[in-house]
């Protein structure tokens, strides 16, 4: 029965007009709930107007919505900022001495959704404060409530797959749709996308701002960093079926393998399991990593920044956080084993080909992909000159203006 109710709700997310239905339908139902909201904004006195909602995912604060909203309070007070952060987090106590904060999905956080002019986040339905919609069924049901609020997507990372099923103005909504690189600003003004001019703007990601400003501050050290994505299509199985998919198994398999362990402890190098996404973070216990040289890392602990700026390597499988190292021009590698799978259950390719385009070379055998890792060592990590011109090709420019290229748009 686990297993069948598994496949059901995967079947429900992966369709996506049966999804944005019930979602639109769920908007209807809490109409009522918006309309109270309102109306009480309409005789509060002491609400504030005009405020700048930023967030995340709701329970945490380490992506572009923090780096936005640090450099909001930093360099424009005068804008009224507010964070929605869940208030038992690990990471809200460290927002609120950045600046102001509200509670996610209480009614405060209601309250400041509907009286706010620019709602910016890297998720859609998060900053929605209610139940189960996105930016698209608040616009269509209650938009005409508040005609001027504006949703500013500010991405999580750099989008290099075919997102047409997914991203398409018809389905977001996006006022504004943040782009990093000319590739991805280019997919993403094509007509198939249906984006209004104006609406996909290329100010890059704010994160990056402080990796640019503290790159030669923080000390590099002997550290790789293993960062690979979650598959969605694995987000509601057991335990027990979790561990026998081909994702756990790929991965296991090669942060368990003798000659990898036996390598970093020989070369003194310090290798971190660090999945970024947060379904693979609670499976991490599964992976029974203690009588091992592999290390963990908490994403709702550490400080993302620094555990980039500190290492040496990245390896990942198709986690666009690898631009991030790029950026940085550090050495990197692919561990692609499920290749096909992730193919055909999660992303097709886009115009992003990892052949032709990727910063690191690719592997599906752990041990060649070992043999990358020794030769990375014995090169004191140096990036591979043809690795390097891609990566300059893709980040032709740096600097530390990612978030005051965002404000100007706004503003």
């Amino acid at each position: 029965m686990g297993k069948f109710k598994a496949n059901l709700i995967y079947i429900i997310k992966r369709n996506i007009k049966l999804k944005d239905t019930l979602k639109l339908m769920l908007m209807i139902v809490q109409f009522p709930i918006v309309i109270g909201v309102y109306l009480i904004l309409k005789v509060k006195r002491d609400v504030p107007k005009e405020i700048w909602l930023i967030g995340e995912m709701g329970i945490d604060a380490k992506d572009n919505g923090l780096a936005f909203f640090k450099y909001l309070n930093a360099e424009h007070p005068e804008i009224n900022s507010v964070y929605y952060i869940a208030g038992d987090s690990a990471a809200a106590d460290k927002v609120r001495k950045i600046g102001k904060t509200v509670q996610t999905g209480s009614f405060a956080h209601k309250l400041t959704f509907m009286s706010a002019r620019y709602v910016l986040s890297t998720h859609d339905g998060y900053p929605i404060p209610f139940k189960g919609v996105n930016w698209r069924e608040y616009k269509k049901v209650c938009g005409w409530l508040t005609p001027n609020k504006k949703y500013v997507f500010l991405s999580h990372g750099v989008n290099k797959d075919d997102c047409g099923a997914s991203f398409y103005y018809g389905r977001t909504k996006f006022d504004y749709f943040v782009t990093t690189i000319k590739p991805e600003y280019e997919e993403m003004t094509r007509p198939k996308y249906g984006y209004p001019s104006g609406n996909i703007v290329r100010t890059g990601l704010s994160r990056y701002d402080s990796l640019q400003k503290n790159v030669d501050i923080v000390p590099k050290e002997r550290r790789i960093l293993y960062m690979p994505t979650w598959r969605y299509y694995l987000a509601d199985v057991s335990d027990d079926e979790f561990v026998q998919s081909t994702y756990f198994k790929g991965i296991n398999d090669f942060l368990h393998n003798p000659r990898l362990n036996k390598l970093l402890e020989d070369e003194g190098v310090t290798f971190y399991f660090f999945p970024p996404h947060h379904e693979i973070q609670k499976r991490i216990p599964l992976f029974k990593l203690d009588n091992t040289n592999i290390k963990t890392l908490d994403t709702e602990k550490v400080n993302f920044a620094e555990a980039l700026l500190k290492s040496s390597m990245m390896i990942t499988d198709f986690s666009s956080v690898i631009f991030d190292f790029a950026y940085l021009r550090r050495r990197t590698a692919y561990y692609q084993f499920d290749l096909k799978e992730y193919r055909s259950g999660q992303y097709k390719e886009g115009y992003f080909s990892y052949e032709r385009d990727g910063f690191g070379p690719i592997y599906s055998d752990p041990e060649k992909l070992i043999e990358e890792i020794q030769r990375a060592i014995n090169s004191d990590f140096d990036v591979e000159g043809k690795y390097l011109t891609r990566i300059n090709r893709t980040f032709p420019n740096h600097d530390s203006k990612n978030c005051e290229r965002l404000y100007k748009v706004l503003i």
